[in-house]
């Protein structure tokens, strides 16, 4: 698939405003606060139905407006065209109205999503490496809701299901009683996806170990959270103190070993790795999930690269350029010197003003 053009109406700083992009590669050049990380965001959403930047979705419509929209116009390898667009609506309510669009057609997220497909680098992405389990999560959801009907469909529903037995939980503290029928119900639905979503993370993970690793050595290992009936009864006094959910894929996490360049004993890349091969670690995620997606969907995912100059040195800037080169990218940054030595081939040049 190939992103041909873009609108966005007031959806962050942007209060109206329309982008082409070449097939091979476009740079989006502007002085900072200029809206790139922005427009970067909204071909995410695009491609994903989420934000890659914000819990808070409000914040995604522009300070005074009740309503913003962005369109999308995408290209198959077959030629044919479509029509993406997503319209959201603050109700003054707490979550806002959202309308996922096909060609015009209402769609649900998760039929929405996957449409185009897309890999996003950023600086934020040392997190997934040094930060908190959710940001690993959360890269494991962005690869396979992309390209996986059945994963997106059982994260949506165990989202959903365990919102409802938080509530419950919550209800127990107050009032001291359990309903008994309302918790097996929503037991049922949380461990029946449970099992899908440990199972595809499972199967990335270990597509991540069996790849040759080109920037840094590393290993992944599937800190998994099981979700079963005994393990439900096992955390169920606990779990009303706390009042909610302690075990499921909601507290899986994934730890990054590497090996000591003395011990040669496999330790945690968090602790024993330097900040400049915390980056590496996170180069070789991304271009796994890069294979990844161009396995399951064969089709090769959009790159947008925001603002990688600043945290890159020059060597593995060139390769992932070198890697940009075999896909369409959209890059973003701050001085057009950064890319003019890239030897980059029908690039297309956007300055942003401020």
């Amino acid at each position: 698939m190939i992103l041909q053009s873009l609108t966005l109406q007031n959806f962050r700083n942007y209060t109206k405003a329309a982008f082409d992009f070449s097939p091979q590669t476009t740079i989006i050049i502007g002085l900072n606060a200029a809206g790139k990380s922005n427009l970067i965001e909204s071909i995410f959403l695009l491609a994903t139905g989420k934000s890659n930047r914000s819990e808070k979705e409000k914040q995604l419509i522009q300070f005074g407006k009740s309503v913003c929209r962005i369109t999308g116009e995408i290209q198959g390898q077959d030629g044919e065209k479509e029509k993406l667009e997503i319209a959201m609506v603050d109700q003054g309510t707490v979550f806002l109205k959202k309308k996922y669009l096909v060609n015009g057609i209402a769609r649900r997220r998760v039929d929405f999503a996957g449409h185009i497909t897309c890999v996003l680098f950023t600086p934020a992405d040392l997190d997934l490496v040094s930060g908190q389990p959710g940001n690993r999560r959360r890269f494991l959801d962005e690869v396979l809701e992309q390209v996986d009907m059945d994963y997106r469909l059982s994260v949506s529903l165990y989202t959903k299901a365990l919102r409802q037995r938080n509530a419950l939980l919550e209800q127990v503290q107050e009032t001291g009683s359990r309903n008994a029928k309302q918790f097996a119900y929503w037991d049922e639905v949380l461990i029946k996806n449970a099992s899908v979503i440990s199972y595809k993370r499972e199967e990335f993970i270990e597509a991540i170990n069996a790849r040759q690793k080109d920037f840094f050595p590393c290993l992944l290992t599937y800190d998994k959270s099981l979700m079963s009936a005994e393990r439900l009864l096992q955390y169920k006094d606990a779990e009303v103190g706390a009042g909610v959910t302690l075990v499921g894929p909601h507290r899986d996490d994934v730890i990054i070993q590497t090996y000591h360049e003395k011990s040669k004993e496999l330790v945690d890349v968090r602790y024993f790795a330097s900040r400049g091969q915390q980056r590496l670690v996170t180069l070789e995620l991304k271009l796994a999930q890069i294979a990844y997606m161009l396995e399951k969907t064969g089709a090769k995912p959009l790159l947008l690269l925001d603002d990688i100059f600043s945290e890159l040195d020059s060597v593995n800037i060139k390769k992932v350029l070198q890697l940009a080169g075999q896909h369409q990218v959209v890059i973003t940054t701050t001085h057009k010197e950064f890319v003019e030595d890239a030897g980059l081939k029908q690039v297309e040049m956007v300055e942003l003003e401020k």
